[in-house]
């Protein structure tokens, strides 16, 4: 064996460790996140009245699907190497689902900076554009667009690219469609300049308030803005890497490469698809970073879990059985 193949097997191996090594925590820590952002913005009332906390709650939920659907798919396939989420009939069927809840997790996002953005504003009219009906009915419109955008894929005959391991369309121009406009453009530019756009104008307008303006701001609304503004940067942060080199593999895609640089970037790749699912996974440690409020209901609410399931625990009949025996015992002393 030359040396350069055993390069290509160190790097092959290197990809293996990677998606092992760095996907489980990441799928592990999103999971947990995201059920518990769930469970706690649905058990306090004042989340489910807010724009904001709204695009959270929907956000999380998108997020958990993401990760159950894409990150344990692509662990599978680069850390096993199995054809078994590669077949034709499950590429059909996960990666239209993959882009419908990834692409309705980067427009909460959008949408929650620019809510940010009418709840920090000095203009009334504006601050009165951000309700709780106009969020619910632009998730739900945003979610059948991305339906109506995923829906020619399951129509699409599929083929296992057996060197980068990913499913692709054998329809020249809906594959062209997909790499230059969903992925890259839907999925990276557009979220990443928006969210930074109406992000930066969002923390603009709260330094530039007053005290007095700042208290008629309630302690609700500081605090969603706390939290969406440190999840905001973290999205930045995760996915800006990502849109980088994604749009290095898109631009050099026609490039005849040999197979050692072909195993590279294949690395490369995988370092950076994983690291983007810090996205989909790291929006509940913002949360509980930027609001102590938030931090005491997260604690309210394992409380009431743990206490509950004392209660609910089953005591053998052995002990019932000793328990009942001495009160009846202790009836008869009497």
């Amino acid at each position: 064996m030359s040396s350069n193949d055993t390069s290509i097997v160190q790097l092959q191996l290197a990809t293996r460790c990677i998606a092992f090594a760095v996907g489980f925590p990441v799928l592990i820590i999103g999971i947990v996140g995201n059920l518990t952002n769930i469970i706690v913005f649905l058990s306090f009332g004042n989340y489910k009245k807010n724009a904001s906390s709204f695009y959270m709650l929907a956000k999380s939920f998108f997020d958990l699907n993401v990760l159950i659907i894409g990150l344990i798919g692509h662990i599978i396939i680069q850390g096993f190497r199995s054809y078994a989420v590669t077949s034709e009939s499950w590429c059909r069927f996960r990666i239209p689902l993959l882009y419908i809840n990834s692409l309705c997790s980067y427009t909460c996002v959008c949408l929650q900076s620019i809510d940010l953005f009418l709840c920090s504003s000095q203009n009334p009219i504006l601050r009165q554009q951000s309700t709780i009906q106009r969020a619910h009915y632009l998730v739900i419109g945003f979610l059948f667009i991305w339906i109506c955008n995923e829906s020619p894929y399951y129509f699409m005959k599929q083929v296992n690219l057996i060197p980068n391991w990913r499913c692709q369309t054998t329809n020249t121009i809906y594959s062209q469609y997909r790499s230059y406009f969903t992925i890259l453009v839907l999925s990276n530019i557009i979220p990443i300049l928006i969210i930074g756009l109406f992000g930066y104008f969002s923390y603009r307008n709260m330094h530039r308030l007053n005290i007095n303006q700042r208290r008629t701001l309630s302690i609700f609304n500081r605090q969603t803005i706390r939290m969406a503004l440190f999840a905001i940067s973290i999205v930045l942060v995760f996915q800006v890497p990502y849109t980088i080199a994604q749009i290095y593999f898109t631009a050099t895609v026609n490039i005849t490469k040999n197979i050692y640089r072909q195993t590279q970037e294949q690395l490369a790749n995988v370092f950076f698809f994983i690291y983007a699912y810090n996205t989909n996974a790291s929006s509940f440690y913002c949360y509980y970073a930027a609001s102590k409020k938030f931090r005491e209901q997260v604690l309210q609410v394992l409380n009431k879990l743990t206490i509950n399931q004392r209660r609910n625990r089953v005591i053998p009949f052995s002990q019932t059985g000793r328990i009942l025996t001495l009160k009846s015992s202790l009836r008869l002393e009497k």
